[in-house]
C-alpha cells in the first residue's frame, strides 16, 4: 500500500509539474509575441528595445514562479528520492523558456514578410532563408535567432533583404575609421567593434544565468516550504 501511496504521490507531482511547466512556456511565447508586435515594431525605439531584449525581462519572473512552484510541489515526492529528479522539470522548461520565444519572433517575422509583399508564407521563408545564409551561413530559425543576436530587427521588404544587409553604414563608417587608428585610440575602437559585434550574445548570456540562478533560487524556497508541510 506504501508503494502504491507513493506512486500516486509521484503521479500528481508529475501532472502539476507539467501543467505548470506548460503554462510557464505559454506565458514566455505570448510575452514574446506580443512584444514583438507591438513594441519592437515601433519606429526607433523599437529597435532600441529590440536590441536590450526587453522581451526576456520575463525570463526571470517566469522562473522564479515556476522554480518556487515545482519546488513546493517536491511535497509530493519521496523525501529519499535524488536531486537530479528533484529538478527534471525545471532543466528541462528552462532551456525551453529561453529558446522558444525567438522560434515566436522568426514565425512572427515570416508573416509579416509575406503580408508587407504579398508573398506565401512559402516563398516568404524562401527569400527569408536565402538572406539569412548570406548572413549568418545559417536558414529558419537558427539562422535568425544568430542573426538578431547583432541585429536586432531584421528587414522586411524585398529590397532590404535581397542585399547585404550586415552593419548600418555608420557602423562601416567607424568600422573602417577604426582600422585606420593606431595606439590607444586604434585599441579603443578594436574595443568598440568587439562589443558591438558581441553585445547581443552578452545579453542573452546574463538573462539566461539570471534566469538559471533566480529559478534555482526559488525553486530551493519551494522545497523548504514543501519539507516543513511534511514535518506538520
Amino acid at each position: 500500500m506504501q508503494v502504491k501511496s507513493h506512486q500516486r504521490h509521484m503521479g500528481i507531482y508529475f501532472l502539476l509539474g507539467i501543467l505548470v511547466c506548460g503554462s510557464t512556456i505559454a506565458s514566455k511565447l505570448a510575452v514574446v509575441w506580443g512584444v514583438d508586435s507591438y513594441i519592437y515594431s515601433l519606429p526607433i525605439v523599437g529597435g532600441v528595445l529590440a536590441s536590450l531584449e526587453i522581451a526576456e525581462i520575463s525570463s526571470p519572473i517566469l522562473l522564479a514562479l515556476l522554480g518556487i512552484a515545482l519546488g513546493a510541489l517536491t511535497y509530493y515526492l519521496p523525501s529519499d528520492i535524488n536531486l537530479g529528479m528533484r529538478l527534471l522539470l525545471l532543466g528541462i522548461t528552462l532551456p525551453l523558456v529561453l529558446i522558444l520565444g525567438h522560434r515566436v519572433r522568426y514565425y512572427t517575422w515570416l508573416q509579416r514578410v509575406a503580408d508587407q509583399e504579398s508573398l506565401s508564407l512559402e516563398q516568404a521563408q524562401q527569400v527569408t532563408d536565402t538572406f539569412l545564409r548570406r548572413e549568418t551561413d545559417k536558414s529558419g530559425s537558427v539562422g535568425f535567432y544568430w542573426y538578431t543576436a547583432t541585429r536586432a530587427v531584421p528587414p522586411t521588404r524585398l529590397d532590404n533583404l535581397e542585399t547585404s544587409n550586415d552593419t548600418s553604414s555608420l557602423q562601416t563608417q567607424l568600422t573602417d575609421l577604426g582600422k585606420r587608428q593606431t595606439g590607444l585610440l586604434g585599441l579603443a575602437f578594436t574595443v568598440y567593434n568587439w562589443l558591438f559585434a558581441h553585445a547581443g550574445w552578452g545579453i542573452r548570456a546574463m538573462y539566461a544565468l539570471l534566469s538559471g540562478f533566480i529559478g534555482l533560487a526559488y525553486f530551493y524556497k519551494g522545497q523548504r516550504w514543501a519539507t516543513r508541510q511534511r514535518r506538520q
